[in-house]
């Protein structure tokens, strides 16, 4: 097999990060697709300086910080790839500005449901010197949690007790589609990341279930039950300023956005709609290589988002490198050959011929919830993969490239 044709998606985002070589015969018809943000630069210092000092719908962080006495600044984890190091020296030096001790910050990394991170990960998400100099906690969910009120469709707002006893929070994370809430971002800081694991179930497992029938929500925010639950509990349990970055392609935070919890997010959601948009998508392809890189330890969700653009004789190949594993997730997960979380759904046959996982790190019963463990191929040679595409087809196929397939989405969906 003679392979002249070379493309090449971004890997392990938080173990060095490189890009990965994907070589295709020269005959077969392969189309990269990337988002329209794929390329764009670093966010410039000076443009996070002027939202801090000129934030949406509410006090620059400076005059927030005046005769505060503790401040929490919750992060999202390491399932979601925000260089909050990229954004921090700055809100450390308002916060300084205005009159805050170093011994008076504290960090929270909001991980919701999902499993504790240790010190490794958040100096990768901070900084070796902010975790040198600073404490970080991991957000516990089954204990530690305040109640702080209801929302009106009946979630109680148990929020990480720490966070609320605090008269300064803050907030740093990302936005980008979501095929649940819509996008990530604003509120999501709050529920799921540092709300109990009551308040978690009842929004994803109660509320939920009022949105109109779906197969995915992604990009949905109008009339999405489950995204305006999670704004009104954001709104009961309060945050005094909230940071949102958009990510290109390897990353980087391109755009900053500051302010008030529901109005930075939607200002950040315009920009998001065009910046995670796919141009071109065909209705349907033979072969979708769907790479992860922002959110690899969460591999299904390219799977929800581009399954149903590959053809019922086709294949879909998902890129997965994550050294960590796939994420724990205690309302999602599986934890043991037949023991689920509540809300684990019992894969179906995928709607195409194969499925293949090209990862270097298999594990035997992962938390993939794409289908049966018998019908995933997991392969960790791109070669073996060429091969298995090869002897599906009998002509040459077309094949397409993502290389953000979990943040990613065709533009027809982000209207």
């Amino acid at each position: 097999m003679i392979l002249s044709k070379i493309f090449k998606v971004p890997t392990l985002a938080w173990y060095g990060q490189r890009m990965l070589e994907l070589s295709f015969p020269d005959e077969w018809q392969v189309s990269f697709l990337s988002m329209e943000g794929y390329s764009k630069p670093l966010v410039k210092n000076e443009e996070i300086i002027k939202v801090l000092r000129e934030p949406i719908g509410t006090k620059p962080l400076r005059k927030l910080a005046e005769r505060k006495k503790e401040v929490v600044i919750v992060i999202d984890d390491m399932t979601r790839v925000t260089r909050t190091y990229q954004i921090i020296p700055y809100v450390l030096q308002e916060l300084k500005a205005g009159g805050v001790s170093d011994e008076d910050i504290r960090f929270i990394m909001g991980g919701g449901l999902h499993g504790a991170w240790y010190r490794d990960d958040f100096s990768k998400k901070l900084g070796e010197d902010i975790v040198r100099n600073y404490p970080v906690y991991n957000h516990n969910p089954f204990s530690n949690c305040t109640y702080v009120g209801k929302t009106s469709r009946g979630t109680p707002v148990e929020i990480n007790s720490e966070y609320y006893s605090c008269d300064l929070r803050i907030g740093i994370g990302s936005v980008v589609p979501h095929p649940m809430t819509g996008y990530g971002g604003g509120a999501k800081i709050i529920l799921p990341g540092i709300a109990s694991y009551n308040t978690t179930f009842y929004n994803h497992m109660v509320v939920h279930r009022q949105n109109p029938p779906a197969e995915s929500y992604w990009g949905f925010l109008e009339g999405n039950q489950t995204r305006a639950d999670i704004d009104e509990a954001g709104k009961i349990a309060g945050m005094d300023i909230k940071i949102d970055v958009l990510l290109n392609g390897i990353g980087d935070s391109t755009d900053v956005f500051a302010g008030d919890l529901q109005s930075e997010f939607l200002e950040a959601v315009k920009v998001a709609r065009k910046h995670y948009s796919t141009k071109g998508v065909p209705d349907e392809a033979d072969v979708v290589i769907a790479n992860t890189y922002a959110k690899a330890n969460e591999a299904t969700l390219a799977y929800l988002n581009w399954k149903n653009k590959v053809k019922k004789n086709g294949i879909m190949v998902i890129i997965a490198q994550a050294p960590e594993g796939q994420t724990t997730h205690y309302l999602y997960g599986k934890f043991g050959l037949n023991e689920y979380a509540p809300g684990f759904n019992l894969p179906s046959k995928p709607p195409f011929k194969k499925l293949i996982i090209f990862s270097e790190y298999k594990t035997p019963d992962p938390f993939l919830p794409i289908a049966e463990t018998s019908k995933m191929i997991w392969l960790n040679n791109w070669k073996e993969v060429l091969e298995e595409i090869k002897a599906t087809f009998s002509y040459n196929p077309k094949v397409i490239v993502l290389p953000n397939a979990e943040i990613q989405c065709d533009e027809r969906i982000l209207v």
